[in-house]
Parts: C-alpha cells; structure tokens; sequence
C-alpha cells in the first residue's frame, strides 16, 4: 500500500489521520504553529495537501486534534495516572526527552489560544484531563481531594516542571524536583 492509500476515505483512514496528526505535532512541535500549514504537514506525511483538508476541514482543527492528541500521548506516557506516590510520573523525564516537541506544541497552542487566535475549550478540556488523571492518583493513595484542589496544585508544578525541563535541559535536576513533588503529595497523605 502506498503512503496515500491509506489516507482515503477508503483503508487505513484512522491511521492515516494519526499520521498527519503526528506529522502536525512535529511541525508544530520543532517549527511553531505558524510552520503548520496543509502543505508542509502533507509533505511530511508523504501525501497530497487536499487529503489534510479532507480529514480535518480546517487548520483550526487539525491543530485542536493535534493537541489533543499529544496531550493524550503525553499523559500516557508521563504516568500521571499511576498506583503509588513512587510510581506518580516516573517517566516523565524520559517522556520529555523523547518527545519534547508534544509539550512545545502544547505550549504554543495554549498561548495563542489565551491571546484569542485558537478555541481556548479545547486547551481547558486538556487541562481538565490531566488534572483528573492527578487526580485518580492523589485519591488512590488516600489524599482527600473532593474539590480537586489539591489535583490542580499537582499538576500545575507539573506544568512548570515541563517547561523548566525544556529550559535547563537537566535529567538530574527534573528529577529532584520530581522527588520533591512527591515528598509534598506525601506529606498530604498523612
């Protein structure tokens, strides 16, 4: 099959759009959103441009399916759904150092976004997602967070710990304050 079959309405149509899901996310990701256009996410995929309008209708979706879906890929692969405090993001480093363009995209979106340019419901349901997987962690390990305050807290150091990752480009410091973040959802606990 071809690169282009599988993007047609007819066979792999699902996994098709994932690829130019992908393909936006890395443009957006390395180049800034301005980069993402039908053309160059067409041509990173290996397709025509008119697929791209066929699948999404607009720009403007593609780049909320994108973010969506790199929300979606980070909060998997970051554990912040996770069994025990120890166990609470302990890929995250790694998520980030392999995929760091998902959470620049991530960023970029939500700033344009609150500057009016893209749908901020679609930046609030992403926040809304990660905060109740925070959540599902914080009350699995016994905290008592029935107006999800405690969650949100969690999850905006988290936030900041992404972009400082980004900025410092340091494993070791991450870590810490990941340990940190950890001692504190702790101390909640007792």
């Amino acid at each position: 099959m071809t690169s282009a079959e599988g993007l047609g309405t007819g066979g792999d149509s699902a996994s098709g759009r994932d690829r130019l899901l992908d393909a936006a996310m890395e443009i957006g990701g390395r180049e800034g959103l301005q980069a993402v256009t039908y053309r160059a996410v067409a041509a990173r995929a290996g397709v025509a441009h008119g697929l791209v309008r066929h699948h999404f209708g607009s720009r403007e979706q593609l780049l909320a399916e994108a973010f969506r879906r790199a929300a979606a890929k980070d909060s998997d692969s970051a554990r912040l759904e996770a069994d025990s405090i120890e166990e609470f993001a302990s890929t995250f480093v790694e998520s980030l150092n392999t995929s760091w363009e998902r959470p620049l995209l991530q960023f970029d979106e939500t700033l344009q976004a609150i500057r009016g340019g893209l749908s901020i419901d679609n930046v609030r349901q992403q926040y809304e997602r990660y905060i109740a997987e925070v959540r599902q962690t914080i009350q699995g390990v016994g905290i008592d967070d029935a107006d999800g305050r405690a969650s949100a807290v969690v999850f905006a150091a988290l936030d900041g710990l992404v972009l400082q990752h980004l900025v410092f480009r340091d494993d070791a410091r991450t870590e810490r304050l990941l340990e940190t973040l950890r001692e504190v959802i702790r101390r909640l606990v007792d």
